[in-house]
């Protein structure tokens, strides 16, 4: 019994033993000096600070002030071993965050930090927090300041937009009801949203897509009507189906696609890609297939024969290519172009009278006539060529023959054009008059008299306007039946040269390449429209 005594007693004394030391360790912090050091929340003292603890994983936090703080996350305590640390506290913010609903995982970039709603500490400066609640992800960027508090809700259940305009006094719809004035935040559900904005006269349609947990700025800023700047210049002219506009520009010959207002094809000289020598005229046919294009030359971009004449370069394309057709250098001072019936023929102007007939097929001057004054303008219209002179004669041209001349101005006729239906010319002069002219005898349908100098005009495609600019860089919209003025447009950095309607409300203006400036413009006010920016 005694022996059996001494071995139980043995036993339990070393049991004793053992349980007093086992699984314990020592944490030794002592940088920096005078800190709070808090263990797995709890504030065990000040630094220098040497602990006993368990052996098992502890988050240590240091704070010299309770915005500067150090923390090391799951620090092992080893049985029996030192652990010595050292803490570099950081100038800390606050971040205060929720969620709808509650329970999203919260990350900072890639490390998780709890979850919502959450109360935490983060190092000064900017944070992507990262919000992940069943599937449903959203993120934000915040600015967290020194000893500050940063509130952040974030709804996962829709998305927040926040809407802004200029003007702000503009109404805001979306999906059909009206909203109201700008600024407004909205929350969406997730999906395609339609946003119409309004103020006065100008209106457009939008389509947004949002996904829950988003939050975005739409920007809506009513701007001015813009071609990009390619330095556009006229004379200006449209296709038959008023859907592209055909300027001239640093590139070469611009279609521009009204839907969007962006370049739909360009056609340019191959030899001369930088465009040293700029287009001064170019001339659509009737059906719209084909373009002819007038360059002088007076730059080194070309190995001239004949150096002492005037020398000017003759481009011909089929619209659906941009490789020219024809390419071919005459020693002519040429001033205008147009098509022949069939496209077949080109007839180019020089300034003298003479009209040169150019074979496309042959690319060789085939034949010419001579007009007895200076010629001015020159069009075409369903295979009959119209010409007009620094006199106030118009001409009617079919085939190789002056078919009728009628005196229309007593003056200079500074522009000719042809109505959408094809039946007048439009002619303007420096004898202060607009005409519209009969295209089958000439006759003069209508004057329009001004107080100036007329330099372009043209018809609306329904006939119901005249807009004429004069020297005095105006235009002036009339009524065709009243003859009043609707508008006058004033102002206008330079001669406009070239007019064209769009539509019945829609007016672009041209200037020379020597002010190169196309503006557009509705009802007498600069064509604007709605611009959105998402962020």
């Amino acid at each position: 019994m005694r022996k059996l005594f001494f071995v139980f007693l043995v036993l339990i004394v070393s049991s004793f033993v053992l349980t007093s030391c086992e699984g314990k360790g020592k944490l030794v912090i002592k940088d920096p000096p005078n800190a709070d050091v808090y263990i797995n929340g709890k504030h065990v003292g000040k630094t220098p600070l040497e602990l006993t603890l368990k052996e098992d994983r502890y988050d240590i936090m240091v704070a010299t002030s309770p915005y500067d703080v150090d923390e090391k996350k799951a620090v092992q305590i080893y049985f029996d071993k030192t652990t010595v640390l050292s803490f570099h506290p950081k100038p800390k913010g606050r971040l205060v965050a929720d969620t709808k609903p509650e329970g999203a995982d919260v990350l900072d970039g890639k490390y998780p930090i709890g979850k919502t709603p959450l109360d935490t500490l983060l190092d000064v400066g900017e944070h992507i927090i990262v919000f992940k609640y069943q599937g449903v992800g959203a993120s934000r960027k915040v600015n967290i300041e020194y000893q500050k508090t940063t509130k952040l809700f974030v709804n996962l259940e829709k998305a927040v937009i926040h809407f802004k305009a200029e003007p702000s006094d503009a109404i805001l719809y979306v999906d059909g009801k009206k909203i109201g004035t700008f600024p407004k935040v909205l929350e969406l559900d997730e999906g395609t949203h339609e946003i119409v904005v309004e103020k006065g006269v100008f209106k457009d349609k939008f389509v947004i897509k949002v996904k829950k947990g988003e939050e975005k700025t739409v920007h809506l800023s009513l701007q001015d009507v813009q071609l990009p700047p390619i330095q556009a210049y006229g004379p200006i002219a449209f296709t038959n189906d008023h859907k592209y506009l055909l300027t001239m520009g640093k590139g070469g010959i611009y279609f521009w696609d009204f839907t969007d207002l962006k370049p739909h094809t360009v056609l340019y000289d191959p030899e001369d890609v930088r465009n040293f020598d700029k287009f001064s005229r170019f001339a659509l046919s009737d059906d719209d297939k084909f373009v002819v294009g007038i360059k002088p030359i007076k730059a080194l971009a070309y190995k001239l024969e004949k150096k002492n004449l005037p020398a000017t370069k003759i481009l011909v394309w089929q619209n659906n290519n941009v490789n020219p057709l024809v390419s071919t250098i005459l020693y002519e001072d040429i001033y205008e172009g147009a098509f022949g019936k069939d496209n077949k023929t080109v007839y180019l102007a020089k300034k003298d009278g003479t009209i040169l007939i150019f074979d496309v097929s042959s690319k060789k001057v085939v034949d010419k006539l001579k007009l007895p004054l200076n010629i001015t303008d020159m069009k075409s219209s369903n295979g009959n060529i119209f010409v007009s002179d620094n006199k106030g004669t118009v001409y009617k041209i079919v085939g190789k023959q002056i078919v009728s001349k009628e005196k229309v101005h007593n003056g200079k006729i500074n522009s000719l054009e042809v109505s959408s239906d094809k039946t007048m010319l439009i002619t303007s002069s420096d004898d202060k008059t607009v005409k519209l002219v009969s295209v089958s005898d000439l006759s003069t349908k209508d004057t329009f008299s001004y107080n100036e100098k007329v330099i372009s005009a043209n018809i609306s495609p329904k006939n119901l306007k005249i807009a004429a600019g004069t020297s005095t860089n105006k235009v002036f919209i009339r009524d065709v039946k009243t003859k009043k003025d609707l508008y006058v447009i004033k102002n206008l950095n330079a001669p406009p040269i070239s007019v064209a309607f769009k539509d019945e409300k829609i007016l672009i203006t041209a200037s020379s390449v020597k002010k190169p400036k196309i503006d557009l413009w509705e009802d007498g006010h600069l064509l604007k429209k709605w611009v959105l920016t998402l962020e």
